[in-house]
This record gives structure tokens, C-alpha cells and sequence, in this order.
């Protein structure tokens, strides 16, 4: 197994957030994931890909960019979790990307994330 796709598709991933293309998010979720979070008053947060493409879409905010890569693991042939880092506007998200790797293509298929406001 090689981490080269699962990191192609996180820095495209990184990309997409930093420039605000939703539509780039296509290429890096499949088209069943589902986003997972809370929002301030600890309500769960369940976004398909679809919205979630439009809700990074539309954040046209100037931010510095911050991003990275904590790990990778495979858990499986066809199965890996990524834990990465990403800023978006004013707050720097700690994501856990699982993917899967359908008929020989990876992408995510979930995400959770966890956010604190960035220190500037």
C-alpha cells in the first residue's frame, strides 16, 4: 500500500479549503460522505458531501494558510484514516478523514472534525 493517492487527495483537500473551491471537494469525497462535528451549543453537525461542498464554496474570507499532515494509517487493504490539520477562516480545524478505496479509487467517505480558534 502507498500513501501517495491519500496524500495527493489531502492536499487537494488543503486546496480546496485555503481557495474556497467546494467544487475540488468532488474529487477528494465520495459522493455518499458524511461530515461529521458539533457546532457552539454542542448540536450535532451531519452535512452530506453535497453541502458541504457548498458551505466551502461559499466562504470567500482572505486567510492564512495552515495545514498539515499528522498521520496516516492504514487499517486495511482498501481502508486508512488520516488526521490532519487546516485552517479555514479564523478557526484551525482537527480533522479524522477516513477513506475507502472503491473499485480502485480512494476517497473519503467520512469526516469528523474539531475546531479552536486560531491564534493570530
Amino acid at each position: 500500500m502507498s500513501a501517495t493517492e491519500i496524500k495527493e487527495l489531502i492536499q487537494t483537500y488543503f486546496d480546496a479549503c485555503y481557495e474556497s473551491k467546494g467544487e475540488e471537494m468532488a474529487k477528494v469525497f465520495h459522493p455518499a460522505a458524511h461530515i461529521y462535528g458539533l457546532d457552539e451549543s454542542g448540536t450535532l453537525i451531519d452535512m452530506s458531501r453535497d453541502i458541504f461542498m457548498t458551505v466551502v464554496g461559499s466562504q470567500n474570507v482572505s486567510f492564512p494558510r495552515q495545514n498539515e499532515i499528522l498521520s496516516i494509517d492504514f487499517t486495511g487493504e482498501n481502508t486508512a484514516v488520516a488526521r490532519v490539520i487546516v485552517r479555514v477562516m479564523n478557526t484551525v480545524y482537527t480533522d479524522i478523514l477516513s477513506f475507502l478505496r472503491i473499485d480502485g479509487k480512494w476517497g473519503v467517505i467520512s469526516k469528523l472534525f474539531s475546531g479552536v480558534p486560531a491564534q493570530d
